[in-house]
């Protein structure tokens, strides 16, 4: 027998042992309740049926006709068609029934969900509401997206004509410690000449807890990632050379530069996701454009202005902002690729 999602077999009924064919089957059949349905294969037909299609399975007002049990069980199975359809081929009447009513016990959840009112609640029908939302939206894009230009040539021009843009900045390896006061920060300088382990000093005394799991490893450091003047300090360091306390607004850091890297032009196949990434953003922009001119957008200013009654903080004027010589654009910047062909 298929065991449903969570279920276990009943050791007392010979359950333990099923066929290879009716685990799988079960196995798909355990991601029911979470899956979503898949854009591909049996959903993506275009051509409606001679007539309505009848319910297959019925559990109370639910119903599930068999496109839509095959919607499920592609979506179960990650989408691959053809392994839905070696299951349903190597599958008997009597596993097909117990699959169905597997599927009938997750509808009799709904409709005790809807005889409960829950359906009705404010918070489950947000969440439906975003979820439905979240679904066109997705559903949308993965439409529209099959009419970009993500061809080769198109990647390449647009690398091509944004090359000085694909920059891996240079940088510095570091690993710190943070400590609340100057006396800790000193402590943790005796610690690492006392035994001679940086990370195992940072994992003791650091307060920054993300960093202290890995031993204080801040990773690639970049100009204007750090505050000053730490920032500075880490600039001017010798490698492998602990430093001094260094105060900030966050606290008093013990750093250890690793290892340097100059600015490197970065190549077409190093930048490709990033060039790939810019050029889905240009075409979602676009579409945006459109969807705003021809749909339009209302914001109620008033209403946001005391958004649950919390009155909104005040504008700050931005500090001016004097533009860098040959600056680069902004990554949503994005030249339309038609305009760059070469």
């Amino acid at each position: 027998m298929l065991a449903y999602p969570g279920r276990k077999p009943n050791v007392f009924k010979g359950e333990t042992s099923m066929s290879v064919k009716k685990k799988v089957l079960a196995g798909i059949l355990t991601a029911l309740c979470a899956a979503a349905f898949a854009s591909a294969g049996f959903a993506e037909e275009k051509s409606a049926p001679a007539e309505s299609p009848k319910p297959v399975v019925t559990a109370g007002q639910e119903t599930l006709t068999d496109r839509e049990m095959l919607q499920l069980l592609q979506s179960s199975a990650g989408g691959n068609v053809m392994m839905v359809g070696l299951m349903l081929t190597q599958s008997t009447l009597a596993d097909r029934v117990e699959m169905a009513n597997q599927m009938a016990d997750t509808l009799l959840f709904a409709e005790g969900a809807r005889l409960e009112g829950l359906a009705e609640r404010d918070d489950i029908a947000f969440r439906l509401k975003w979820q439905r939302v979240q679904l066109l939206v997705e559903a949308y894009i993965q439409e529209r997206s099959a009419k970009w230009d993500m061809s080769e040539k198109a990647l390449k021009n647009y690398y091509n004509a944004h090359k000085d843009e694909f920059v891996q900045a240079a940088g510095a390896h570091v690993r710190h410690i943070l400590t609340s006061s100057e006396s800790s920060a000193t402590n943790a300088i005796l610690d690492i000449y006392k035994d001679k382990d940086f990370a195992k000093t940072a994992e003791k005394f650091s307060r920054d807890t993300t960093t202290a799991a890995r031993g204080g490893d801040l990773g690639w450091v970049e100009k204007g990632m750090m505050p000053e003047p730490l920032a500075s300090e880490i600039e001017k360091a010798q490698l492998k050379s602990l430093s001094a306390p260094v105060k900030t607004d966050l606290g008093w850091h013990v750093f250890e530069v690793l290892e340097r890297r100059p600015e490197k032009q970065l190549t077409f196949d190093e930048a490709r996701k990033e060039v790939e990434q810019r050029m889905q953003m240009y075409y979602i922009d676009e579409d945006l454009k459109a969807l705003r001119e021809k749909l339009g957008v209302k914001v109620d200013e008033a209403a946001l202005e005391n958004l649950a009654g919390i009155p909104a903080a005040p504008e700050v004027e931005p500090a001016l902002e004097l533009p860098e010589e040959n600056a680069a654009p902004a990554s949503g910047d994005v030249t339309p690729p038609e305009a760059e062909k070469q």
